[in-house]
């Protein structure tokens, strides 16, 4: 099963025990995914049972009424759930409670509030309860083995202002964007998206999460480190075939044995050990001789070819 799945899941089957927390639970079901039709009924739709069952729960707990539970099939493969309250009189009082206004469409406003009271309107409830409603009513986040991204769809800019306040008031970076007719609060850095999922209760999800980021990180490192080996491998066997390529000439023009005694030994070392490194090569040699001894000496054999080269060439 995909990633955001399991998380809702998981998030489904924590059921506050707090008012409080209910409350602030239900009112992001409501704003997110709310809608007042015509005949003054509440209808709250959601894509999943599980969260269905969360909003009739969280509605009987809160205000104890029965809602009423309608199933639409929209293809062969997706079906739409709904939860209705169809009574005029616990509509305006649930809409009364959380202080909500709808237009003459029925979707749930906040404009019509002022700025003040709409800060309010947060601050009455628990940011995480609330967080984790809006999370279940229109969160995504991505399977963490192929990218870092989690968002929240909303049907307005108000309410994903909301949102992107309440992370900002506890230091999640979060941004908005609007796409696909939707405004979108989202956070991209890994860090945060595993702080956000422990922060709104998640803990099997989270610990999934942070076994694939720690195993990212390893593949990731151990990539690094081959990559670096490769290109120090291929730069050494560059080099000595240079070096032997000069060595060649010498060998043919004077001779090795003609070489001064410490340049002799580094060249015959080299053609014995065409693919060792430079600090390879000094501690076959021995005798005290460094890495920066075998290095000069190389490139003075180098010098030496292209005298001898320039000379032929002339």
């Amino acid at each position: 099963m995909y990633f955001s799945p399991l998380v809702k899941q998981e998030l489904a089957r924590i059921i506050p025990s707090n008012e409080n927390e209910q409350k602030s639970e239900l009112y992001a079901f409501i704003i997110m995914n709310g809608r007042v039709c015509q005949k003054r009924m509440l209808t709250i739709a959601l894509d999943s049972p599980s969260m269905i069952k969360v909003v009739y729960i969280l509605l009987k707990k809160i205000f104890l009424y029965e809602a009423k539970i309608e199933i639409d099939k929209i293809n062969y493969r997706k079906k739409r759930y709904s939860i209705i309250i169809s009574d005029k009189n616990k509509v305006k009082h649930i809409l009364n409670t959380f202080k909500l206004e709808h237009d003459y469409h029925g979707k749930l406003i906040h404009s019509t509030l002022k700025g003040a009271e709409r800060k309010q309107n947060i601050k009455d409830y628990s940011n995480k309860s609330f967080l984790r409603g809006a999370f279940l009513a229109g969160g995504f986040v991505n399977d963490p083995e192929r990218m870092y991204h989690l968002e929240i769809s909303c049907p307005s800019k108000v309410i994903a202002r909301m949102i992107e306040n309440v992370l900002h008031n506890f230091l999640f970076s979060a941004k908005m964007s609007f796409w696909q007719k939707k405004w979108t609060v989202y956070l991209k850095k890994s860090e945060e998206i595993f702080e956000f999922l422990g922060f709104i209760g998640v803990q099997r999800a989270l610990l999934n999460f942070q076994d694939i980021i720690v195993r990212k990180d390893i593949l990731n490192t151990v990539n690094r480190l081959v990559n670096c080996e490769t290109a120090n491998l291929d730069k050494t066997v560059a080099s000595a075939s240079r070096q032997l390529f000069y060595i060649d000439i010498l060998a043919g023009e004077i001779g090795l044995d003609k070489l001064p005694p410490s340049i002799k030994d580094v060249a015959r070392a080299r053609m014995d050990h065409p693919y060792a490194s430079i600090q390879e090569l000094a501690e076959i040699l021995g005798g005290g001789i460094t890495k920066s001894g075998v290095f000069h000496r190389l490139k003075k054999i180098e010098e030496i070819a292209n005298n001898y080269m320039s000379i032929s060439e002339s």
